[in-house]
């Protein structure tokens, strides 16, 4: 299954950090696979999410190269970007976080992403970190898994 038809059976989906560099920094492996989504939830046929996490994730590495227009298209694209919502972290997700952590034996960051897109009842994680496939409290999606072969 490739991942329009995959996001084709979904209406909310979470992007992780790694898919939203990707997309900005037009990645030449992963770029294209998450044009797809982008060009899906923009178009108003998915309800897209991410969080302050990935807004901290993104920023540290176009901050140290002295590429701050970069910065600033992550930034633009997280808190602006069409159809795109904006997840603060409320003391309820951090809860669900350590939780989760318990659980899975998660980093603190990634524990956070996937609380905040459990507690809005979001369909589909979209990630590239494989070791999120343990996770079955919501659908995790990993690009690398939609590579043609």
């Amino acid at each position: 299954m490739n991942i329009a038809e995959e996001i084709s059976r979904i209406k909310t989906i979470f992007i992780d950090t790694a898919p939203i560099i990707y997309y900005i920094e037009a990645h030449p492996l992963f770029g294209p696979i998450i044009k797809e989504v982008v060009d899906v939830f923009q178009g108003g046929r998915l309800s897209a999410f991410s969080s302050v996490v990935t807004l901290t994730e993104v920023l540290p590495k176009p901050i140290q190269a002295g590429k701050g227009e970069l910065a600033k298209r992550f930034t633009e694209f997280l808190t602006r970007g069409r159809n795109l919502a904006f997840i603060e972290i409320s003391a309820n997700i951090a809860e669900k976080a350590g939780q989760l952590r318990g659980k899975y034996s998660l980093k603190s960051l990634d524990a956070i992403q996937l609380a905040a897109a459990i507690d809005m009842g979001i369909d589909a994680f979209l990630t590239n970190d494989n070791g999120l496939k343990q996770i079955r409290e919501i659908k995790i999606l990993i690009l690398n898994d939609y590579l043609t072969k």
